[in-house]
């Protein structure tokens, strides 16, 4: 088998950069993701162990259930992991101190050696909603109180609520617009601060767009009784969100809040009623009317809204590192094949044979394999192979690839071929 070994100009690393678009929709409190429809399995009511609205971060369990009956009846390898006919992780605890980042210090080291710690799959990640409220407190402080003997003790621990976390982010990109800022007097309507104004902020994983969110493709729109009553978009490409229809909608053009799309979050502040009908839905908050406040107000599940649905288009950006190869079949070369098709044979082809052996002739020629328009005489002979198979090994003639043409490729001595071939690494 010949080996060649590449030049310099014959691997390239790159960089492929793609934006996979995203589509979230939310009608009565359900959520679906780019329309993935809900599939029974023959073990569990959901073949993917999640509804349509997350992602399965390892896709384990498909089309898993808990079996029953074998249940708590046989152990799988170590004793304590039970057989409950899903896949799960599991760590025995020994000296080199390794355990899962969801166990705690304490109870970790509360265990003896031996001891089992296990896991739960699957692993799901979907858009979520918070509201905050005029009153919502931003900052709880712990409760503190010193005792007599001059110790402390804590009766109340505190707490930091996510927009109040997102503060110094959102300040950081004030230089994209002043829109940004944390405590702002350049609201639309009124001055506004996110610290105790009514607003609403929507968490994207990052499982759903990859590195960042494409700036510019955010979109929401928001439907009532399936009419389109107010879209969202980022026209200006930093982040700041306006209603930009339908033209008629109260509100067009106004400023309804940021989004942070290397985070993965978005800000709605906008308070006004974007449609132009009556409207008594129950968003869950202090107004009755469509609003961009109340956006994906059902995604919690407690809060239908039946009248309402909500639509979240944007495109995620992915980064996959490839490597490009160029494998070179040169002219005169790779002529030999030890396929058995490649010797002519006949009537003789054994040079000796015998009741308990046979020996295969050494001097069987080469069979002519060029096309011929008649059938005798036959065309003018040439040392013809195919390749049907490439190999790629690391610098310890490991195979690492095997890269295969549709078809195999006809090879003559006076024919040369270059292969381009793509891996993701």
């Amino acid at each position: 088998m010949p080996v060649y070994k590449f030049q310099k100009n014959d691997v390239y690393i790159n960089t492929l950069r793609a934006y996979p678009e995203i589509k979230y929709r939310v009608y009565n409190g359900t959520a679906s993701y780019n329309n993935t429809p809900n599939i029974s399995g023959s073990f569990t009511g959901s073949i993917r162990c999640t509804d349509p609205g997350s992602i399965n971060l390892f896709e384990l369990n498909v089309d898993r259930g808990t079996d029953a009956a074998a249940a708590y009846d046989r152990e799988i390898g170590v004793s304590g992991v039970l057989d409950t006919g899903l896949i799960y992780q599991f760590m025995v605890k020994d000296g080199n101190r390794l355990g899962f980042s969801s166990v705690s210090s304490t109870a970790f080291n509360a265990g003896r050696p031996g001891d089992v710690f296990i896991g739960e799959y699957p692993y799901t990640a979907s858009i979520t909603r918070e509201y905050y409220s005029t009153v919502t407190p931003r900052v709880v402080s712990p409760v503190i109180t010193e005792t007599e003997t001059g110790g402390i003790t804590v009766s109340s621990s505190g707490s930091v609520s996510h927009i109040r976390a997102l503060k110094n982010t959102l300040n950081h990109y004030v230089y994209l617009s002043p829109f940004y800022e944390y405590s702002s007097s350049l609201h639309t309507l009124a001055s506004r601060d996110f610290e105790d104004c009514e607003l609403s902020l929507i968490n994207v994983p990052t499982i759903f767009y990859g590195s960042k969110i494409k700036p510019g493709t955010i979109k929401l729109d928001f439907y009532v009784t399936g009419t389109l009553v107010g879209t969202l978009e980022d026209k200006n490409r930093n982040g700041v969100l306006y209603q930009t229809g339908p033209t008629d909608s109260p509100g067009s053009g106004s400023t309804a809040g940021v989004v942070l799309y290397s985070e993965g979050f978005v800000v709605l502040t906008g308070s006004w009623d974007i449609s132009t009908g009556p409207h008594n839905e129950d968003y869950g908050t202090s107004y009755t009317y469509p609003n961009w406040i109340n956006y994906m107000a059902s995604l919690p599940g407690s809060i239908k809204a039946p009248l309402s649905s909500f639509m979240l288009n944007m495109s995620g950006t992915t980064k996959t590192q490839t490597m490009t190869v160029f494998a070179s079949a040169p002219k005169g070369e790779l002529n030999q094949s030890n396929n058995p098709t490649f010797v002519d044979y006949f009537t003789g082809s054994f040079g000796t044979t015998s009741s308990v052996a046979y020996v295969q002739n050494q001097s069987l020629g080469i069979k002519n394999v060029v096309s011929s328009a008649y059938n005798s005489p036959a065309a003018s002979f040439a040392r013809t192979t195919y390749v049907s198979k490439i190999g790629l090994y690391d610098k310890n003639m490991n195979l690492i690839a095997i890269a295969k043409p549709a078809t195999p490729i006809k090879k003559t001595d006076n024919r040369d071929f270059t292969f381009k071939i793509e891996l993701d690494i």
